[in-house]
């Protein structure tokens, strides 16, 4: 068994390792957590499947005018569309950004991710009682209170649409 004396150098060795190194477990998960998404007005969602199902590059198997109306509001967003398969769709969970950076004095670039429960798929999505789970990584540009969003979602699509930042 470890005497105290070598538990306590232990834990400083630890403390000094962070320090060095600059960031602590608390650091790395607020850098993963991010900051609040830009407050803003989501609308108009288009969808590009890499699968080859869409209108426009594929069978037409495939919605890609997506009618997006939502909201992102201190970090939260919510809404509804049509998914790829002609249903409405509702949605719901946080919108972060883990990079932001000004590109010109009226221009920014933001990356991040929006994730949680997704209503409103069929079979072709995992579910339980009902509900789906979404995630998908964004790059947001604006200009000015205008934005365009594109998001990649694991599942093959590619979606962007705009947004009316009021933040």
């Amino acid at each position: 068994m470890p005497s105290q004396d070598s538990v306590s150098i232990n834990v400083e060795t630890v403390d000094n390792d962070e320090k060095q190194n600059g960031k602590t477990d608390s650091d790395k998960w607020q850098t993963i957590w991010g900051n609040k998404a830009r407050d803003a007005v989501l609308l108009g969602m288009w969808s590009f499947h890499l699968s080859g199902s869409g209108e426009s590059l594929g069978d037409g198997g495939s919605n890609e005018q997506n009618n997006l109306l939502g909201i992102q509001y201190y970090g939260l967003t919510a809404g509804t569309f049509i998914n790829s398969h002609d249903d409405r769709a509702w949605f719901f969970g946080p919108a972060r950004e883990v990079y932001s950076r000004e590109l010109s004095e009226n221009t920014r670039l933001d990356i991040g991710y929006k994730l949680g429960p997704l209503y409103g798929y069929g079979d072709d999505l995992p579910k339980l009682g009902g509900i789906s789970l979404f995630g998908a990584v964004t790059f947001g540009f604006s200009w000015h209170k205008l934005g365009v969003d594109i998001m990649i979602i694991p599942v093959g699509v590619i979606t962007g649409g705009f947004r009316i930042n009021f933040d």
